[in-house]
C-alpha cells in the first residue's frame, strides 16, 4: 500500500471519531501581578497579587491532576475542527503586564511548558524610565512593570499571546453627578458641562482601541487579536467596536467555563488572588457550577430616595442600603422610573433620556451603591408600555369607551411605530447611563380583552394577523378570540426581548449576565380562561424569562382564606414551572385601606410559600423610610443566611 493511500485512508477512519466529539470546555484562571517574598519580603501586595510559592502550588496542582494549559490558537483550532482540545484544557492569562510576569512567570512557562496570554496596557508601558504609573487612586513606580524589550521577549517565545488591555482604559471614570467612579470603557463620562454624547463616548472608545492596537503592531510587529477587558467589565457596544478594530476575541471576569461551541466574542474566567484556596482553585480548573443560591428579593420605590433637598437624599440613600445589607437578601428591584401619584405610569424618569423630564438623575447612583455597598444584584424596574408622554400620542384603546380605560394603566399602544422607537429609546438611554444586571418588566405590559382598539392596532389584526380589524368581530368568535389572545402574548414578550436588548446594548457587563424578569398576575395562572383578559401565560413566560415574578398579593386578589390562597398559586405555578424560574412577590401594603401588613404576617406568608414549594421570594414595597417591614421580624425567614442554616 503506499503512502498517500495509507494516509488517506488514516484520515477517513480518523473523521468519525473527530465527528462524534460534541464541544469541549476549557476554564481560563485571570493573573495579575506575582511577588516572591523570598527576594522582596518588603514588597506591598495589591488587589489581586499572588506570591511566586501561590503560584507554583497552582502550576503543580494543575499537573498534578491531570490538567494541560493550551494556548488561545488552539482554543481557536478546536472550534474550526482541526483538532480537538485535551480533556482538561485550561488557559492561563495574566493581565497588566507587570514586570514579574518576564522575571518570575515567564521562567516558570518555559519550566512547566505552559503556554500563556499576557496582556499590557499600553498607555502603562508609555510611562518613561523613572516615572510612575497611575494604578488607581494610586501611583506605581514604573519598574513594577515590563519594558518593551521585556514584552517583545515575551513576544518571541511560542508560548506566549500578547494581547491588549486597551490602551488607556484601565482607569474609572466620573459616572454620574455624585461622582461615583465606574469603568471608563463602558461608561459615559460626566462633568459638570453634562454628559458625553453617545457619539463622544463610542468614539473615546474607539479611538481607544485602535491606538491600542496600533501601538502593539508597531512596537511588536503583529497586532493583537485578543483584548482583555479591564475589571472585567464590557458591554455589547464595547465588543463590537473591538471587532471592528481586528480584535474580535476578548476575555470579560464571568466566572463560568467555557466550550468550543461558544463565541469567543466574551470568554468567561476565574479571578484568582492569595486567598483563593487551593479546594476553590481546583473548582475553577474544573469549571464547576456551584448551585445558585434561592433569590431574596426586596422591591424598591425610588420615589421613597428621591427628595428635592440633596442632603436628606443623602440620608435616605444611607439608610437604604444599611437596611438592604442587613437584610443579607440577594436582589433588589429598583425603580427606575418616576410616579409620584402612585397611578402606575411614568410621568418623568430618573436617568438622562431623550422623552421624558428627568425627575433626578439618581438610578446610576442607587444602583452602583446598592452594588458596591450591599452586594446585590440590581434590576432595573421598567415600564414596557406605560409611559405618559402627553398629548399626540397613540394609547391602548378599550373598545367600549373608545378611548384608554381609566381604570387600567395609561399605555402607549405597542401598535404605532413611532410608540415602539420612543420605548426602545428610552431602555437604550437605560443602559448607557446607568449599572444595572437585569431588568423587571412592570405588570403594565398586558392587553384586556377589550384592547387595544386603536386604529394602529386594529390596522395590525388585518395586516400583520390575518384577524379581523373590529375587535367586537374577534369577540363573537371563541377561536379567533384565542388566536388574538396568543398573538398578544407573544407580541407583547417579543417586545420586551427587543427592549432588553437596547438596554443591554451598551449596559456594563461585569460578573454577572444579564438577566430578564417580568411581572404576572395571579390570575392568568389560577384561571386559565383569564389568560384572555391580561394576554399573559405563564409557560410561555418561563420560556422567555429569566425569572417570572409572580404577584403572590392574597389582599390585592380579594382571598378569603391568604393562606390557602398562596398554597394554590404555589401548587399550580410549580405544576407548570420549574421552582427556579419563578420568584413570588408578596405584598407588604394593604392597598384596600392604605395600611402597612404586619411584618410578622409577611414573614407568616414566607414560611407558607417556602413549605409550598416556592424558592425564590420577595415583597413590595419596601418602606425603609418608615422601617416597614421590621427586618429583624422578616430576617429568620428572609435573610439567605439563616434560611440556608435553618435548611442544614
Amino acid at each position: 500500500m503506499s503512502k498517500w493511500i495509507a494516509a488517506l485512508l488514516a484520515c477517513v477512519l480518523a473523521m468519525p471519531a473527530l465527528a462524534g466529539e460534541g464541544p469541549a470546555e476549557y476554564s481560563v484562571i485571570s493573573y495579575h501581578d506575582i511577588i516572591d517574598v523570598a527576594q522582596t519580603p518588603d514588597m506591598k501586595v495589591y488587589p489581586q497579587t499572588i506570591t511566586r510559592d501561590m503560584l507554583v502550588r497552582h502550576f503543580n496542582l494543575i499537573d498534578d491532576l491531570g490538567y494541560e494549559p493550551v494556548s488561545f490558537q488552539q482554543v481557536l483550532d478546536a472550534k474550526a475542527g482541526k483538532s480537538p482540545l485535551p480533556d482538561k484544557a485550561v488557559l492561563l492569562t495574566f493581565d497588566d503586564g507587570y514586570r514579574s510576569v518576564h522575571d518570575i512567570v515567564f521562567p516558570l512557562l518555559k519550566l512547566y511548558d505552559f503556554p500563556a496570554v499576557v496582556a499590557p496596557v499600553g498607555s502603562w508601558m508609555e510611562v518613561p524610565e523613572g516615572g510612575e504609573v497611575p494604578y488607581g487612586n494610586i501611583m506605581l513606580p514604573r519598574e513594577r512593570f515590563m519594558s518593551w524589550e521585556q514584552l517583545r521577549e515575551l513576544n518571541d517565545s511560542p508560548l506566549v499571546e500578547i494581547a491588549s488591555h486597551t490602551h488607556d482604559l484601565h482607569y474609572g471614570i466620573i459616572g454620574n453627578p455624585q461622582g461615583n467612579e465606574q469603568p471608563a470603557a463602558t461608561t459615559p463620562k460626566w462633568t459638570p458641562a453634562g454628559y458625553e454624547s453617545e457619539q463622544e463616548y463610542l468614539e473615546r472608545v474607539r479611538n481607544d482601541l485602535t491606538r491600542a492596537r496600533d501601538q502593539l503592531e508597531r512596537e511588536l510587529g503583529e497586532a493583537p487579536r485578543i483584548i482583555i477587558w479591564p475589571y472585567g467589565a464590557y458591554s455589547e457596544a464595547v465588543l463590537d467596536i473591538a471587532g471592528e478594530v481586528g480584535m474580535p476575541h476578548t476575555f470579560s471576569l464571568l466566572a463560568k467555563i467555557n466550550d468550543t461551541d461558544e463565541s469567543t466574542r466574551a470568554m468567561g474566567r476565574y479571578l484568582v488572588d492569595q486567598e483563593t484556596s487551593l479546594e476553590l482553585f481546583e473548582e475553577y480548573l474544573a469549571g464547576r457550577t456551584w448551585k445558585r443560591k434561592a433569590e431574596r428579593v426586596v422591591h424598591v420605590d425610588l420615589d421613597y430616595v428621591f427628595d428635592p433637598d440633596k442632603a436628606q437624599q443623602g440620608r435616605n440613600l444611607d439608610k437604604l442600603l444599611d437596611e438592604i445589607k442587613a437584610q443579607g437578601i440577594s436582589t433588589v428591584y429598583l425603580q427606575a422610573y418616576a410616579d409620584v401619584d402612585g397611578d402606575g405610569v411614568a410621568e418623568g424618569l430618573y436617568f438622562p433620556n431623550a422623552h421624558l423630564p428627568v425627575k433626578a438623575d439618581l438610578f446610576n447612583r442607587v444602583a452602583w451603591q446598592l452594588k458596591k455597598r450591599a452586594e446585590v444584584k440590581v434590576y432595573a424596574w421598567m415600564p414596557v408600555m406605560a409611559f405618559d408622554l402627553g398629548r399626540g400620542h397613540d394609547y391602548v384603546s378599550d373598545v367600549r369607551l373608545g378611548k384608554p380605560n381609566p381604570e387600567h394603566y395609561k399605555r402607549l399602544s405597542p401598535y404605532v411605530e413611532r410608540n415602539r422607537e420612543i420605548i426602545k429609546d428610552i431602555y437604550r438611554d437605560l443602559g448607557l447611563y446607568t449599572k444595572f444586571d437585569g431588568v423587571l418588566f412592570h405588570d403594565d405590559a398586558f392587553l384586556s380583552d377589550f384592547e387595544d382598539a386603536s386604529l394602529a392596532a386594529r390596522n395590525w389584526y388585518r395586516q400583520e394577523w390575518g384577524l379581523p380589524d373590529a375587535v367586537t368581530e374577534i369577540r363573537r368568535d371563541d377561536a379567533l378570540m384565542t388566536r388574538w389572545t396568543r398573538r398578544k402574548t407573544r407580541f407583547l414578550i417579543d417586545f420586551t426581548h427587543a427592549l432588553g436588548e437596547q438596554a443591554n446594548h451598551y449596559r456594563m457587563l461585569d460578573n454577572d449576565p444579564f438577566a430578564l424578569a417580568r411581572n404576572i398576575y395571579a390570575r392568568p395562572i389560577l384561571e386559565p380562561e383569564s389568560q384572555r383578559w391580561f394576554a399573559q401565560d405563564l409557560e410561555a413566560f418561563a420560556e422567555a424569562y429569566d425569572y417570572t415574578a409572580v404577584m403572590a398579593m392574597p389582599y390585592m386578589e380579594g382571598a378569603d382564606d391568604p393562606d390557602a390562597w398562596l398554597r394554590k398559586l404555589a401548587r399550580v405555578s410549580l405544576d407548570k414551572v420549574p421552582a427556579d424560574r419563578l420568584v413570588f412577590e408578596l405584598q407588604a401594603q394593604d392597598w384596600r385601606d392604605q395600611t402597612p401588613i404586619p411584618s410578622e404576617q409577611l414573614a407568616h406568608w414566607m414560611r407558607v410559600i417556602r413549605q409550598a414549594g416556592i424558592e425564590n421570594y420577595g415583597y413590595y414595597p419596601h418602606d425603609f423610610l418608615n422601617d416597614h417591614p421590621d427586618t429583624s421580624i422578616l430576617r429568620r425567614d428572609f435573610s439567605l443566611s439563616s434560611t440556608l442554616e435553618a435548611s442544614r
